[in-house]
């Protein structure tokens, strides 16, 4: 769904200036360190590498991101990703100014924490066929914060910047839950890109494929429960605890996704579009879309052209 926006105005009552590029505010608590980085000038090639993964959030403005050896991307306001371990990485600020600069929240957690953390969660709610179970790993693929992200980051910003003695308890209570949702996003992300891959041998990711398969039927829970071989209510409540959504929130967000790309492979009209994607009326897709993107079918179209 739309991310909202990171909050940062009583950090910035309180920092100091004392750089152009990258100017850094850490706060520092007993399992966690939040930094703030800011860049008031444009600037290339301007080198990170960190010891422990790490949670980046762009605040406002672009930055062009050269990592892992993968081809630069754009990393702009909204959106996050987790940054291996010692993975060096270079940055552009293609647009950054005194009066326009480039924010970027960084969180670091204990590996201690996070593994203790995920024992705990494989333990009490284990993952439906995968081995693997819950992990917190560094990837380097980039998703738009959802507003449950954001609302815990900004909770984080908060507790970082007040004065209150117990801040550290505070601060764990959101990094834990922030630590269930980011890797309930990454899980719902794989099943969404590549739900064929794991069709055989994992029951959602076979789910998934059918429901992309099928994306203009209209599906049902009970047919999506038979094939998972899972009872209605138990289907339910697995699928929402291992990827975060209801799986009519998933299909949503998999006809969103499909619309998308159809917008920006060709020229059919937005009825085509809506009806290819499973809509059963015009006005509901324009609805659902401007819901989950921020930006109407033709904005969004007009965008991928500016």
């Amino acid at each position: 769904m739309r991310n909202s926006t990171l909050d940062i105005s009583k950090h910035l009552e309180k920092r100091k200036l004392e750089q152009l590029v990258e100017n850094r505010t850490a706060y520092t608590l007993e399992q966690i360190e939040l930094s703030i980085y800011e860049t008031h000038k444009t600037i290339y090639d301007v080198a990170f590498q960190f010891p422990v993964p790490v949670l980046a959030s762009m605040i406002r403005g672009k930055k062009i991101m050269h990592v892992n050896g993968k081809p630069s991307f754009e990393f702009t306001s909204g959106q996050s990703m987790v940054l291996s371990p010692g993975e060096p990485c270079i940055i552009d600020f293609p647009e950054a100014s005194e009066t326009t600069p480039t924010e970027c929240l960084k969180l670091a957690i204990d590996p201690a924490k996070i593994s203790k953390f995920c024992e705990q969660m494989n333990d009490k709610y284990p993952v439906i066929d995968n081995y693997e179970g819950w992990q917190y790993k560094a990837d380097g693929n980039m998703f738009l914060n959802d507003i449950m992200i954001n609302q815990l980051l900004n909770r984080l910003i908060l507790i970082c910047t007040e004065n209150n003695v117990a801040k550290d308890f505070f601060a764990n209570l959101v990094v834990q839950e922030l630590l269930v949702r980011l890797m309930q996003t990454k899980a719902r992300n794989i099943l969404l890109s590549n739900h064929h891959t794991y069709s055989t041998s994992n029951r959602f990711a076979h789910v998934s494929d059918y429901i992309q398969k099928n994306l203009h039927e209209s599906i049902s829970i009970k047919m999506l429960s038979k094939l998972a071989y899972m009872s209605e209510p138990h289907f339910f409540r697995c699928f929402k605890q291992d990827f975060g959504v209801t799986p009519v929130e998933f299909i949503l967000e998999m006809r969103i996704k499909t619309a998308k790309a159809m917008l920006q492979a060709g020229d059919l009209s937005l009825k085509e579009i809506s009806f290819s994607c499973g809509f059963n009326s015009l006005n509901y897709f324009l609805k659902m879309f401007k819901r989950y993107t921020g930006h109407t079918p033709a904005q969004y179209r007009k965008s991928l052209i500016a």
